[in-house]
């Protein structure tokens, strides 16, 4: 009776004359255009198999008809560039170590991926399957995440590799009272497979010590192993940290003196760097940022005679500020912790800190939804809206912008649309851009748009070939959410 269904189903197929009226060869545009009749045509040809071969094919296998070229996708879509990717991490390695900073902790939070922290770490598997890292790349010490989701994550890594970087991370928002189970079990788990990971929470307040040290006491399966702290640091961003002064200080005492806490370093955020864009005045950012640091070390050691701060690691930066800690006088225990640098953006591209648009990975990739050829228009509607690049802005203006396209503007957005026409408000090229066709985005900010997606679309492409055209080689799967 199966073997019956199964012919009456497949001679049913056969039956359809719209599914082989779809195909490529007839209709090579709307195939370019549409993934429903590539699927259409792709569930064609697997019913052509015999009966024995669709009794045997997983359902997965006989649905499935993966888009070879970013074209085929449905939209809107965020795609990786994974060659610009591969080769922002190794220019930041690189950088940092040839400028005496010889460690790095590169932030996850733009990307959310494993395959995005292998590359960051310069780790790549040779023919063997075994991992191997440049010199360079050795500078990788640890991460940094934002979520518990993240953190999950990179844990999950340290279980299966047991070494560093992955066993050594920073959750590097302040620490919050109902994050203390899931950190503890996390913890738990990392110190069952590694010998000596750690896991280290950021503090900013001395109510945070308070609590930390009520849990530890009551939830700590080993009373002797301490919690790991950074004390953040406000040194210029006004976002969050205690202040460097005596309050900072006698925060840092508070930590030092506890019987559960281990302060492990200080940490600060050069986040007012994002609206400069020329090199004098971010090295002068850069070297406040990093001497309020450090006269807060002094003030702590005036206060601590008997504790050494010159054990404790100095974390700073940021993607802005990135190429100019060199210019800097930088003590050994100094590590930088930037993190858009993987992706760019826009914003990146207003700083200097990304040359070229050939340095950005991170795109959202569109659909030309709508012609309006008036007098009042005079422009194209794609179908990414603030859902897919959200409304963050850059300090060039624009809600978005066209890659290749700079005598184009994304000059409005709403929820699920955007529109784009010409700068110089002269007509639109429409034939340029068909009803259907794709088009690739920069967002303002890329950690927020990859934020909008659960799955990236990754293609490997070294620069002007990187098109919409391009063969997808991967797709990656970032941890979303929050818990």
């Amino acid at each position: 009776p199966t073997m019956a269904l199964i012919s009456a189903f497949v001679a049913t197929l056969f039956a359809l004359p719209t599914i082989s009226s779809f195909a490529p060869s007839t209709y090579p545009t709307l195939y370019r255009t549409s993934p429903s009749v590539s699927f259409a045509y792709s569930f064609e040809l697997k019913a052509k198999k015999s009966i024995e071969d669709l009794i045997d094919t997983d359902a997965d296998d006989i649905m499935a008809s993966p888009p070879q070229r970013l074209d085929d996708i449905a939209t809107p879509a965020f795609v990786v560039n994974r060659h610009a990717f591969r080769n922002n991490c190794e220019v930041v390695r690189s950088s940092a170590y040839a400028n005496g900073i010889h460690r790095l902790r590169p932030h996850v939070k733009t990307h959310k991926t494993q395959e995005g922290c292998l590359i960051q770490a310069g780790i790549s598997n040779n023919g063997d399957g075994e991992a191997s890292a440049s010199a360079a790349a050795a500078s990788v010490i640890g991460f940094v995440v934002s979520t518990l989701a993240e953190l999950t994550m990179v844990t999950d890594m340290a279980c299966q590799r047991q070494c560093r970087p992955f066993n050594d991370v920073l959750l590097g928002v302040p620490i919050c009272k109902s994050k203390l189970t899931a950190i503890q079990n996390l913890k738990t788990k990392m110190d069952s497979a590694t010998n000596d990971g750690n896991i280290h929470i950021l503090v900013d307040n001395p109510y945070q010590v308070d609590f930390l040290e009520e849990f530890i006491a009551n939830n700590n399966p080993s009373p002797d192993k301490k919690w790991s702290v950074f004390l953040k640091l406000d040194t210029g961003y006004h976002r969050a940290g205690t202040t460097c002064d005596g309050q900072g200080v006698a925060l840092a005492m508070k930590i030092i003196n506890s019987p559960h806490l281990g302060l492990k370093g200080i940490y600060s955020h050069c986040g007012h760097s994002y609206n400069i864009d020329n090199n004098e005045a971010m090295t002068e950012v850069v070297r406040e940022d990093h001497d309020a640091m450090l006269d807060f070390l002094r003030l702590l050691e005036d206060q601590h005679k008997t504790f050494d701060t010159s054990s404790l690691d100095i974390s700073v930066g940021s993607t802005a500020s990135l190429f100019c800690h060199g210019k800097l006088d930088v003590a050994n225990n100094v590590e930088l912790h930037p993190g858009n640098y993987v992706f760019f953006d826009r914003q990146q591209l207003y700083t200097g800190a990304c040359a070229t648009e050939k340095s950005i990975a991170g795109f959202v990739l569109t659909r030309v939804i709508g012609h309006y050829n008036d007098s009042n228009r005079n422009a194209i509607m794609v179908d990414a809206g603030s859902t897919a690049l959200t409304k963050d802005g850059a300090p060039q203006g624009d809600v978005c912008a066209v890659f290749g396209r700079p005598d184009l503007e994304c000059y409005r957005m709403s929820q699920e649309v955007s529109m784009i026409r010409r700068r110089d408000g002269t007509p639109f090229p429409f034939e340029e851009f068909p009803l259907g066709s794709t088009i690739l985005l920069l967002p303002n900010h890329s950690c927020l748009a990859a934020n909008c997606f659960g799955v990236y679309h990754v293609v490997d492409e070294a620069g002007s070939p990187f098109s919409t055209e391009s063969e997808i080689v991967d797709t990656w799967k970032p941890a979303r959410g929050w818990a």
